[in-house]
């Protein structure tokens, strides 16, 4: 059935009797003509007579014009008001149809502002900077409605003191020992956010020593069975471990289940404490939805690397149709603890 909000979204305001018969689905045309000439009868719809009839029986016009209420914007002034100080406020209040498009980014950077400004003192990569304000890892690089908000309101993204991560290479090795305790990285910022601390601070301790981080780059590291294989041979030493960390999503779980499937032979675990740290951040935050196009798998293997408890976590947010992207770590909470552990 057509609704007003339905009808009130359309974008033009004249609607054709063909564009209006697509909105309403699939209906019997006597039924929609009922429909037509309630909405007419209650004013919502007004027939443009200069368009023409469709010449059928019942007749219903060519065009009809979609007649929207007056918009009240009180309480969306009450709600501009609130805004942090650093906002453009009069701006807003003379165009609030602006503060409306763009409502929840909004709203949720003013939050940021009142009540963890201090946080932006602290540099932190893009992405991780990005999930910690809107809750979606890559808002900032992949959508202009960060840009939009920021120029709207005379700012410079770099306000929000984050540093780029440009592509890495491959791996980096930290020290050269015989034997090696090796990081797998899912995504690019987590692995240029260690390689940073490691690289300015001296620091490898997270939880245990890591001599190499490995950027698996998604799912390239799995995509030819034999890779780690290949790459492990290259290292030396008889007795290399690997630790995978990624998305807490079927993705990423995917990734290292396939992982140990495909590398027999070879010693590879799970960053469980990570995992769990990321759990724990999780609970201050709406997750975002799971990417569109991931398909559910058996993640049994993986949940048995962990505790009932957080085991039935993971279980209720993948089934509410939510992930965890492992940049809720951010820079300067992975600094932070590596600073602690150092031993």
């Amino acid at each position: 059935m057509l609704s007003r909000d339905k009808l009130f979204s359309y974008k033009n305001v004249n609607i054709t009797e063909k564009e209006l018969l697509k909105l309403v689905g699939r209906i019997e045309y006597e039924k929609f003509v009922e429909v037509i000439a309630q909405y007419v009868a209650e004013k919502v719809l007004e027939p443009v007579r200069a368009a023409g009839k469709n010449g059928r029986i019942p007749v219903l016009y060519n065009k009809y014009r979609i007649i929207k209420p007056d918009k009240n914007y009180t309480d969306v002034l009450e709600d501009i008001k609130l805004l942090h100080p650093d906002f453009n406020h009069s701006k807003y209040a003379k165009h609030p149809e602006m503060y409306i498009k763009y409502k929840r980014e909004i709203d949720l950077l003013s939050n940021f502002l009142w009540e963890q400004e201090d946080l932006l003192k602290n540099m932190m990569s893009v992405n991780e900077r990005s999930f910690q304000i809107w809750g979606r890892e890559k808002i900032i690089k992949n959508s202009s409605i960060i840009s939009s908000i920021f120029k709207y309101n005379d700012w410079d993204l770099a306000k929000l003191n984050y540093f780029e991560t440009p592509e890495p290479f491959f791996e980096y090795i930290f020290s050269n020992e015989e034997n090696k305790k090796i990081m797998i990285i899912e995504n690019k910022d987590t692995w240029f956010s260690l390689r940073k601390i490691m690289l300015e601070n001296n620091l490898n301790f997270l939880y245990r020593d890591y001599q190499v981080l490995l950027y698996g780059e998604g799912k390239k590291i799995i995509r030819k069975s034999s890779r780690l294989k290949e790459y492990n041979s290259l290292l030396g030493g008889s007795n290399n471990t690997y630790f995978y960390f990624g998305d807490l999503d079927y993705e990423g779980i995917d990734i290292f289940q396939t992982l140990v499937e495909y590398n027999e032979g070879l010693d590879i675990n799970l960053c469980v404490e990570l995992y769990s740290w990321m759990l724990q951040e999780s609970k201050m935050y709406e997750l975002p939805e799971t990417k569109i196009g991931q398909k559910k798998t058996n993640i049994s293997k993986f949940l048995q690397k962990f505790k009932e408890e957080e085991a039935e976590q993971i279980r209720n947010i993948l089934s509410q149709g939510s992930y965890i992207p492992q940049e809720i770590l951010n820079y300067s909470l992975l600094k932070k603890q590596m600073e602690g552990l150092v031993r």
